[in-house]
């Protein structure tokens, strides 16, 4: 059977359908998700498809898409790996490692950084990778003992309002960090709300204009994601949170919230690794699982 590369730069529909059945073999997301998710309008123009197909099968594949960020203070284009698969009768032929040296031959000159997400390093560490090591920042400066009112609004994206809202939140975002933050991740937090994971936890404040995705658990607030217009501070976000709190978990870096210097930290088992050096050593930070891609 003829084995061919295709590299797609602008995703276009034959391309992209063709891959539908490898995500569901592989990760387990049904096609009619996906189709979904581009039909209405989610899906990253900009995610780059790099294909080994079998006759007209697609059976391995690397994706890229640029990523915005801020690290060290200054805005950043970096790359992002994702969408690493292989059919399961096709793994062990070296697809993979050919997708893998042919792709970041392509981003090596363009970019400082290229991140990717797994929970197995050891695949990508012979590609030049790195673990990030990433945490948990705890206070406990902000109670909360009593339930009050809220104007939270629990947001369904599947909803064409509360989709807009979403999409205004980005649009205007104020980074929750200036040492280290994704930034325009809106298509990666679409697909994270299929899970109801996510979805069940996301909320809108009118009083203070932003997105929250949350929950309270052992009367801990666990705060996933904030993606506010303008700057706002922790003591407000905890001010329209109505459950009782008496600790605060930040699953992201908080340096524009809140005094880090005032912050516990704990490890957490995160899955980004990068390639190129981070200037932020001695830094404690996160990425937000709302942005995993």
């Amino acid at each position: 059977m003829e084995v061919t590369l295709q590299k797609s730069q602008t995703l276009n529909k034959v391309h992209r359908e063709s891959l539908y059945p490898l995500f569901e073999q592989v990760f387990g997301i049904p096609s009619h998700m996906l189709q979904d998710y581009y039909d209405r309008g989610f899906w990253d123009p900009r995610y780059g498809p790099y294909t080994i197909f079998k006759e007209n099968r697609a059976i391995a594949n690397v994706s890229v898409i640029p990523m915005s960020w801020i690290i060290d203070g200054e805005p950043v284009t970096a790359a992002g790996i994702q969408s690493v698969m292989t059919l399961p009768s096709e793994r062990g032929k070296g697809y993979m490692k050919k997708l893998m040296n042919l792709v970041l031959e392509d981003l090596t000159n363009h970019y400082s950084f290229i991140f990717l997400q797994t929970e197995i390093p050891a695949l990508y560490e012979k590609y030049g990778f790195k673990k990030v090591e990433e945490h948990i920042f705890v206070t406990e400066a902000f109670q909360n003992r009593s339930i009050r009112n809220s104007s939270l609004k629990k947001l369904d994206f599947l909803k064409k309002r509360d989709a807009e809202i979403i999409q205004s939140c980005f649009t205007r975002q104020h980074s929750n960090s200036y040492v280290f933050s994704p930034l325009n991740y809106e298509h990666s937090l679409y697909l994270n709300l299929y899970n109801p994971f996510f979805s069940e936890k996301m909320f809108y404040s009118e009083s203070l204009d932003l997105l929250l995705v949350y929950e309270i658990r052992d009367q801990v607030l666990k705060l996933y994601d904030v993606v506010a217009k303008n700057s706002v501070n922790l003591c407000e976000i905890c001010s329209v949170v109505p459950e009782v709190f008496k600790k605060v978990e930040m699953h992201f870096t908080p340096d524009q919230m809140t005094q880090m210097k005032d912050l516990q930290t704990l490890k957490k088992d995160g899955t980004l690794m990068v390639k190129g050096k981070l200037p932020i050593a001695g830094h404690p930070i996160a990425f937000p699982i709302t942005a995993s891609f």
